[in-house]
């Protein structure tokens, strides 16, 4: 692969300090020299909040190379419920709506404190099933919405993970290397049908969104729906981090998936989803530029959150130049900014915990 393109790795996680050195070595080994860092947030059943910190020290000690999409504190909605609940121990009317409105003012202060100290958008993982689950409301609830009328308001970026690959929801169908890890869906999970009914709700609702859904929101199978989409609503962005069944589909329908991404250039985000909890192989990043840049019929690489995977191999699209350099950096930089935002005055740790 050429070495002269700008990149900009939009989709990076931040969980691990102790890897971050290797962490960024695999980002400059992709060629990425700046990169977005994403804090999950916390929905209560296994709180990161380690990820803020790794992401606001990242960015003082390279400002000029780190975003960061900060989380929320999503417990507040699991103790609206829990003061509920001891209201009516007590034979106490429940007090609902206020609940209800004080954790939408919490919620939506939250973002307003994240925009406050310099973080560059928000994340938001709750989409994700079991996140969705645990927090335990739809995504179109009154609850979010003052948070994300103020995100659409400021055009303060989001990247909202929505939903997972549809073989996910079996054991059955769930690829080996998920499969080994526990990481499918059953009965008690809010099913694709309602996550998808949920955000559409949300789309309809904030429809000026400046939202990224990442891991082309799981329609790589369904790139005339994914069509749809862009042109309803022309503010919203798709990112390419693996989920690697994305590039199984893709290459089903090579050429397919090379007129989409000529049409939609602009609208479309590199990403490579390092730094997960999980671990990362050191070529991710290069398969997805390998398929972006070439026609090479090619194996995917040895990864945690890849393989094993008995799906046939790859077959890049060779996407010419000026293509790729608005997937690589130039599209997160209209959406997100030409550079980061700085940060201001002294972050504490705990940005959005209560």
């Amino acid at each position: 692969m050429r070495s002269d393109f700008d990149i900009l790795d939009g989709h990076v996680h931040c969980f691990q300090r102790e890897r971050w050195g290797d962490l960024l070595r695999t980002l400059r080994y992709t060629g990425a020299r700046q990169f977005a860092l994403l804090d999950t947030g916390n929905d209560g059943g296994d709180p990161q909040r380690q990820q803020l910190d790794n992401a606001l020290r990242a960015k003082r000690e390279l400002p000029d190379d780190v975003y960061v999409f900060g989380g929320l504190n999503f417990t507040v909605i699991r103790d609206r419920d829990r003061d509920r609940e001891s209201d009516r121990d007590r034979d106490r009317e429940p007090s609902g709506s206020d609940a209800g409105a004080a954790t939408a003012r919490d919620l939506r202060d939250q973002l307003q404190h994240l925009i406050d100290i310099g973080c560059d958008g928000l994340k938001l993982l709750v989409g994700k099933p079991d996140k969705r689950k645990a927090v335990g409301v739809p995504l179109d609830s009154e609850i979010f919405r003052p948070m994300l009328s103020l995100a659409e308001q400021t055009q303060f970026p989001v990247l909202w993970h929505v939903g997972d690959p549809p073989e996910f929801w079996s054991e059955r169908t769930v690829p080996p290397w998920a499969r080994q890890r526990g990481w499918w869906y059953d009965a008690t999970h809010p099913t694709k049908a309602q996550l998808d009914a949920e955000i559409f709700g949300v789309f309809r609702r904030h429809p000026r969104l400046n939202l990224i859904l990442p891991h082309f929101f799981f329609l790589s199978d369904r790139l005339d729906d994914a069509a749809t989409l862009l042109e309803t609503y022309p503010s919203f962005m798709l990112d390419l981090a693996p989920g690697v069944e994305m590039f199984h589909n893709f290459s089903a329908r090579r050429d397919d998936a090379r007129a989409f991404f000529l049409r939609f250039a602009d609208r479309i985000i590199f990403g490579a989803d390092f730094g997960m909890r999980c671990g990362w192989g050191l070529d991710r990043g290069m398969m997805i530029r390998r398929f972006l840049e070439t026609d090479d019929v090619f194996d995917v690489p040895d990864d945690p959150a890849m393989t094993p995977d008995d799906r046939p191999p790859l077959r890049g699209i060779a996407l010419p130049r000026e293509a790729l350099e608005q997937v690589y950096a130039k599209n997160f930089r209209r959406v997100v900014g030409d550079r980061p935002r700085p940060l201001r005055g002294e972050v504490p740790t705990e940005v959005s915990v209560r």
